[in-house]
């Protein structure tokens, strides 16, 4: 059994020493964390429900206006297809979606 004394510790964790990193290494690492970065493009929402039942989607702002307007006929053509709440999700097990 072993004891209770909490003033001597039976295991103690060994400090390992620190391998220094080549020069060479932690400049691609720092070019790395510089380059990976999330994509930030100025969106644009989209209501395909009504005023009541609204639908939001976003699209990308830049958009040429003649492909933004074929992809918002083309979502509202299928606006049925797309889940709005979890009442259009039928099937979903409520152990996993309810907190």
């Amino acid at each position: 059994m072993i004891s209770p004394n909490f003033e001597f510790p039976v295991y103690e964790a060994e400090e390992e020493e620190v391998e220094e990193i080549p020069d060479e290494i932690s400049r691609l690492l720092e070019q790395e964390r510089r380059n990976i970065q999330p994509y930030r493009e100025a969106l644009e929402v989209i209501n395909l429900g009504t005023k009541e039942d609204k639908k939001e989607i976003k699209i990308g702002a830049s958009l040429d206006p003649t492909v933004e307007k074929r992809i918002i006929e083309l979502l509202e053509e299928y606006v049925d297809i797309f889940a709005w709440s979890y009442r259009d999700m039928s099937g979903l097990d409520t152990d996993i979606v309810v907190h």
